[in-house]
């Protein structure tokens, strides 16, 4: 099941070269992330804790003693995210003992696009929070005189900008956060969250890209669910003032 239908629809050809690019990184989810996860293996299913994601794989920890996994074993991973399952085949690549613990690295191997297409779903919430960074204060262009602008990025062409008053205390102002090819955008005086959309049009002048508005509900509906995803799994570079404020407007 997709997790997304107006957002990240991932063609295959860019999947291919994303999977080669991003093959070997991996990615932890926030502790706070919802994410559960079991894994079958020979008749039996355990419960799981995820270690980490990347392109093709997923890390688990199931607790207990019980579990006698061996490199090279096939089993069937399940990711749970909310209303969302998914129940991918998957052969164990390696193990080691962690105390009570069972560690196991597990290669995902994907019968289809479609299946290959709702996983890399559930990986951008985590990838987006896990790798932004923060840009460097000489490297951002300050050009607004009313305010101060701090930029993070990361991983998926993700940007978050965040921009603050030049009062006492430098409150937060508004932000926007660009999300692959989708933008979302608030501030304190509207108080609302927009959501966007980059629309490629043509005119004599050569090809444009811009972000235009769109209004449907369902497309900002999935903007804000991601962003709720997104907020769990931020690391540290993003200040805990910021995260709350962006929590404030993802409801």
């Amino acid at each position: 099941m997709l997790l997304f239908h107006r957002i990240f629809k991932f063609e295959k050809a860019k999947v291919a070269q994303m999977a080669e690019q991003r093959l070997n990184q991996r990615y932890a989810p926030g502790a706070a992330f919802p994410l559960q996860a079991a894994v079958e293996l020979d008749g039996r299913t355990w419960p799981a804790k995820v270690l980490n994601l990347s392109g093709n794989g997923v890390g688990l920890a199931v607790p207990g003693a019980g579990l006698a996994a061996k490199a090279g074993q096939d089993c069937v991973v399940t990711l749970t995210l909310g209303m969302h399952r998914q129940t991918i085949p998957g052969r164990v690549a390696h193990t080691r003992a962690h105390g009570r613990d069972l560690q196991a690295g597990i290669g995902l191997r994907f019968g289809d696009f479609l299946v290959q297409k709702a996983y890399l779903q559930l990986l951008q919430p985590v990838a987006i929070g896990q790798s932004l960074h923060a840009v460097p204060a000489d490297r951002v262009i300050q050009n607004e005189t009313q305010v101060i602008k701090q930029v993070f990025r990361g991983d998926y062409e993700a940007v978050l900008t965040v921009w603050l008053e030049k009062t006492f205390g430098t409150p937060l102002h508004s932000f926007e956060f660009q999300l692959h090819d989708y933008f979302c955008r608030a501030d304190v005086k509207a108080g609302v969250l927009d959501a966007y959309a980059r629309e490629e049009t043509e005119s004599f002048k050569g090809k444009l890209t811009n972000p235009v508005f769109d209004a449907a509900g369902d497309l900002q509906d999935e903007i804000r669910q991601l962003i709720r995803w997104i907020l769990p799994n931020l690391t540290p570079a993003v200040p805990d003032d910021v995260r709350a404020f962006l929590q404030r407007f993802a409801g």
